[in-house]
């Protein structure tokens, strides 16, 4: 009999839900099949089925040199790249970002890769994470994979606000068993649930992790903002988050993770970045040494093409002006549609989670065959731990009030 030919710490991999996969199979449905609704991939499409792009990125795509498309890109990035992540994410409040705190940037392949980098060099192997109980689930094969494992706290409260009393429990209890607390909050617009945290929110969290860094404690939080920009309110609004960093203690990090993927729809680019920011200079400088070691050993360098297109619009204030005009036109294909189907959920008594911008909507479920009782009404959503996740972002608004009715049928 043949040993096992893979590696010991292997031997347990296999991807239980491939969303993509899934995406694939409704693909393939719907050329069979012309009724049926995908709701699967989060990426944003026009109300034909085409995916959406800003044509400042197209024209950007196709006139760039051959020096910004075949050569390797630089470990580091560009200094347009670099510089530009950090003005565009933290908007109004760059300027003060920029006066308290060390801060550095390093190019990852999407924010897949910026995650993926911080669990692995911010955790000792087999430590935990802390994340809200509705998450993304990828975070579990990038925790796998960096030798470390997720634990949660309960994202929602009695009033169907965050929970600060259960992040607290959690967060303390985890720091003190295990000398270390790294946490991961994807906000605003959460991905499963569209869930945007409070200014409050965030002052309680930041009050809560300065108790743990005062007891000399290492404090890590990953800020996953992939969605910063799709936001139902104003996008500086989503920025004002940032201001409760200024309350840090000196010796926490935070990695503020950016999806070049979500803001320019340059999913296949596998653009993103890790943002490190800290009162400590040492700190940083310990971020840039790992981080740049983990670039080179695991993917070497980043897409050149996708890191100029970026550094181009972030530093020309003609392509940044026509970028956030079509950025505009984005929003509003999304807002429309999230607003018809919480319409329509509230018509027709269907439940959701509180949402409050992204690109998905989430339905709270006891029923464990979801997924196939929709696949055979030619409905394609994710299931996840006792949810169903539906991405707005590429449904039809003429298709809404059908989905709407199909899924208070099997919820």
């Amino acid at each position: 009999m043949l040993n096992q030919i893979v590696g010991k710490h292997a031997e347990s991999k296999k991807l239980e839900s491939n969303i993509l996969q899934i995406s694939q199979d409704a693909k393939l449905m719907k050329a069979k099949h012309a009724d049926v609704i995908d709701a699967t991939v989060g990426m944003l499409h026009h109300e034909e089925g085409n995916v959406f792009k800003y044509q400042v990125v197209e024209d950007l795509l196709h006139h760039l040199s051959d020096a910004e498309i075949y050569h390797y890109a630089p470990v580091r990035g560009t200094n347009a790249f670099s510089e530009g992540v950090v003005n565009w994410v933290f908007g109004n409040h760059t300027q003060t970002i920029k006066e308290h705190f060390h801060y550095s940037v390093i190019p990852t392949t999407g924010g897949s890769g910026a995650i993926s980098n911080t669990f692995y060099n911010f955790n000792d192997f087999g430590q935990k994470v802390l994340i809200a109980n509705h998450y993304w689930t990828p975070y579990e094969n990038f925790a796998f994979e960096a030798n470390i494992e997720l634990t949660t706290f309960q994202m929602y409260d009695d009033s169907d606000c965050f929970n600060i009393e259960d992040f607290r429990a959690k967060a303390m209890d985890l720091a003190h068993k295990q000398k270390r607390l790294c946490v991961l909050l994807n906000d605003p617009c959460n991905n499963p649930t569209g869930l945007c945290m409070s200014p409050d929110d965030w002052k309680a969290v930041v009050s809560v992790l300065n108790q743990v860094a005062d007891e000399d404690i290492p404090v890590i939080l990953i800020h996953d903002i992939a969605y910063v920009d799709y936001q139902l309110k104003d996008p500086q609004y989503s920025r004002e988050t940032f201001l409760s960093y200024l309350d840090f203690h000196p010796n926490i990090l935070a990695v503020v993770v950016f999806s070049g993927s979500k803001t320019f729809s340059l999913y296949g680019f596998r653009i993103g970045a890790q943002i490190g920011i800290s009162k400590s200079k040492d700190i940083i400088d310990q971020f840039v040494r790992v981080g740049d070691y983990s670039v080179r050993g695991r993917f070497s360098s980043v897409s050149q093409p996708g890191m100029n297109i970026i550094g181009k619009i972030f530093t020309d204030p003609h392509y940044q002006n026509q970028f956030s005009q079509e950025l505009i036109h984005a929003r509003k294909l999304l807002k429309d549609r999230a607003i018809l189907f919480m319409e329509e959920a509230d018509k027709q008594g269907l439940k959701i989670l509180p949402y409050c911008g992204g690109f998905f909507i989430s339905i709270i479920t006891q029923n464990n065959n979801i997924f196939k009782d929709l696949v055979q009404e030619h409905v394609f959503v994710i299931q996840m731990k006792k949810l169903i996740r539906i991405a707005i972002s590429s449904l039809r608004l003429q298709d809404i009030p059908r989905l709407v009715s199909i899924l208070r049928r099997h919820i």
